[in-house]
């Protein structure tokens, strides 16, 4: 079993994940989504929000952008970080199950359309 939480905003990934106040938990088990369920961040504090992911048994986190604070407080703990991701939940949640997230159709503007770029660290650079 494992478990993945997507930032949220409006039934999509949240463009900021350091403003966004919602997430998506998803438990997966044999390929197999096996529970969802919402949830509410307290704080805007990177640690706290960390911490709360890692005690909740979240093993990746899928969002937008990030700032290095939060990324390195999250990844910090043991999390995977796919970062600069967009789109709609559902759409995102199907690709990560079928780990199509690094396909062009969910980057987020900048992070992979038009010029080609790489992800080093959970960081959008353009590729040179």
């Amino acid at each position: 079993m494992s478990r993945a939480a997507f930032s949220l905003w409006n039934e999509r990934i949240a463009p900021v994940f350091d403003v966004a106040r919602n997430f998506w938990i998803v438990e997966v088990s044999d390929g197999q989504i096996t529970g969802q369920t919402g949830r509410r961040f307290a704080t805007d504090d990177p640690d706290e929000r960390a911490s709360s992911l890692v005690s909740l048994q979240v093993e990746a986190l899928v969002c937008g952008a990030i700032t290095r604070k939060a990324r390195e407080a999250i990844t910090e703990r043991g999390v995977k970080l796919v970062s600069f991701v967009a789109g709609d939940l559902e759409q995102v949640i199907q690709a990560w199950l079928c780990n199509r997230l690094e396909k062009l159709d969910h980057s987020m503007p900048g992070c992979g359309r038009g010029r080609r770029h790489l992800r080093k660290n959970g960081v959008c650079r353009n590729r040179t």
